[in-house]
């Protein structure tokens, strides 16, 4: 490949990450504080990782809540879980703008 070419390729992917920031990786946003190095991820919906809210937080597919009044709101508009790897406390959960 042409190194021009290479180098229109590269602005063009660094331009649509600025116009598009959720196209960054999540660990980019993450809060240091919530994620370790692999605490955090976006749920899956394929996988089956669902999170149904209710009154008192988000019921998540494995049983756990995400109570209210801890979730913060996702910059790219997806469900995220931080939890602690071998006891799967929730460190802390993301949700869509919108959600209350």
């Amino acid at each position: 490949m042409p190194r021009w070419v290479r180098a229109v390729l590269v602005v063009a992917s660094a331009g649509a990450l600025i116009l598009d920031p959720s196209l960054t990786s999540a660990h980019d946003w993450y809060p240091a504080w919530c994620c370790g190095d692999n605490d955090c991820r976006a749920l899956s919906e394929e996988n089956g990782e669902t999170a149904l809210e209710a009154p008192d937080g988000w019921h998540l597919w494995d049983g756990r809540v995400a109570r209210r009044g801890t979730a913060k709101i996702s910059p790219d508009k997806n469900f995220h879980l931080c939890d602690e790897p071998t006891t799967k406390a929730i460190i802390c959960f993301f949700v869509p703008p919108g959600s209350t």
